[in-house]
């Protein structure tokens, strides 16, 4: 036998369950703004400025091992045959038309991309603003 109590859970009133909703809505809010302070905490700390770091110079290792193997005799023969295979298959009217879709896709991409950042920048500028 059920209790008043978990009556009213499984089969809220319309009263019950607006209010549900409206707590739902409250609690998400909250999360929102939670995730929100932890990320710029984080983005603000230590911690993320040693990533930074980290990452930074992990990408400029990479850039000198990979000019290194640029000069590789076995790579500059393979890059070669690559292009080779690159200009025959651009002869095909099938991998032309696919070899354009991709950059037009890829240029959206970019165009969208470009607008975020944008707006995340609009954004930070909009944040950094004293209240008036």
């Amino acid at each position: 036998m059920s209790t008043p109590e978990e009556h009213t859970t499984t089969n809220p009133t319309p009263e019950s369950a607006n209010t549900h909703n409206g707590s739902l809505i409250d609690e998400l809010r909250a999360l929102g703004t939670q995730l929100e302070a932890v990320a710029r905490a984080f983005l603000a700390s230590n911690k993320a400025h040693q990533m930074q770091n980290d990452l930074q110079t992990g990408v400029n290792e990479l850039i000198v091992k990979l000019q290194g193997i640029g000069n590789n005799e076995t790579v500059v023969e393979v890059t070669e045959k690559g292009k080779h295979l690159v200009e025959k298959a651009l002869e095909n009217p099938t991998v032309t038309d696919a070899h354009a879709k991709v950059i037009n896709k890829l240029g959206s991409l970019n165009e969208d991309l470009r607008k975020l950042a944008s707006s995340l920048a609009d954004d930070k500028k909009h944040d950094e603003k004293p209240p008036v």
